[in-house]
């Protein structure tokens, strides 16, 4: 899940910046996506986007799960976007009626899992929270095994973690551990863990050498050993859910018909394609591969996560989260 905070705007001529709460410029066909993407998938989707739809500018204001769901509802009264791109289902849940129902156009091709039951949102791309483990740091077999483990006294100050109130992917990791053991390991690990506010820099400076282990996506560690680092994703042997990462329209945003389009493009095959070489993300459609290097899903110990009672659950969770968080 991308959390940088950089905006930036894309059109059919260039790619410049423009703040974060600036009201978006619209032009005779715009749509107005929001997105938790990388900025090399999200320009990707763009161009592909644009080439079928040569009429339409595409407007890109970037950002982290919590601060765009942030944006959306304070815009609630008069929306300014039309597409919310990337965050985990439970983001959507915890306000579906930000949201349009939409039958895309793919829908077929998706598991009914992977689609919301009113059709307010899509599954994007589906993931496993595991360790990222810095190779050269840390043996392989010195890392933890478990969610438990990372309360060891061996860990303290060795583990990253991005904020749960600032990333999606974060909050995935808190509440999977919550399910499993309670506050009492989650407070051990809160006091154990180095915390940083995105979800970008919770698996870059483990690769970077900056500290040896971190909490993250199963895809960032792919594309980091694809640029040549020294990591491997641990997955942890007590379980990892298989989470669905989703896009959705907006209700009543400035531009149903171009939201309809770019949301039946970002659900297509082709976009999917995009996802799994680019970001190396397993598709949320039937007919798409997964990236090669992924570990495959029937040699991981998968657990459930319910993202209507994460999305019940998250603020009472991110408020005792906070209490511990203080404590350090």
């Amino acid at each position: 899940m991308m959390t940088n905070r950089r905006v930036f705007l894309s059109t059919l001529a260039a790619v410049g910046a423009a703040p974060m709460l600036a009201k978006p410029v619209m032009a005779a066909e715009t749509v107005v996506v929001y997105s938790a993407i990388s900025t090399k998938l999200m320009q990707a989707f763009v161009e592909s986007f644009q080439k079928l739809n040569p009429g339409t500018t595409v407007q890109v204001i970037s950002g982290g799960s919590g601060e765009l769901l942030t944006r959306i509802k304070a815009e609630r009264n008069n929306p300014r976007g039309d597409i919310l791109l990337g965050p985990d289902a439970d983001t959507f849940d915890s306000d579906l009626g930000l949201f349009a129902s939409y039958v895309s156009k793919e829908a077929a091709a998706f598991d009914p899992a992977a689609v919301q039951k009113d059709h307010k949102y899509s599954g994007l791309s589906t993931n496993f929270q595991v360790f990222i483990v810095n190779t050269k740091l840390m043996p392989l077999d010195q890392t933890p095994k478990t969610w438990k483990d990372l309360v060891k006294p061996e860990f303290k100050g060795k583990v990253l973690m991005a904020n749960p109130a600032q990333s999606g992917s974060a909050f995935s990791q808190l509440h999977q551990i919550l399910a499993l053991y309670g506050w009492d390991v989650m407070d051990q690990i809160i006091a154990n863990a180095t915390f940083v506010s995105s979800s970008k820099l919770a698996f870059q400076n483990i690769a970077k050498g900056e500290i040896p282990l971190g909490l993250t996506s199963e895809f960032n560690v792919l594309q980091s050993k694809a640029d040549g680092d020294p990591v491997e994703a641990v997955y942890p042997q007590d379980g990892t859910a298989l989470i669905v990462d989703a896009s959705a329209i907006i209700a009543n945003g400035p531009n149903p018909e171009a939201a309809k389009r770019f949301i039946d493009f970002v659900n297509s095959k082709q976009a999917h394609e995009l996802l799994v070489s680019i970001d190396k993300r397993r598709s949320a459609r039937k007919d798409v591969a997964p990236p090669p290097g992924l570990t495959p899903i029937s040699a991981i110990k998968v657990v459930p996560y319910d993202t209507v009672s994460a999305a019940k659950d998250k603020g009472r969770e991110l408020e005792r989260f906070d209490q511990a968080f203080s404590k350090k």
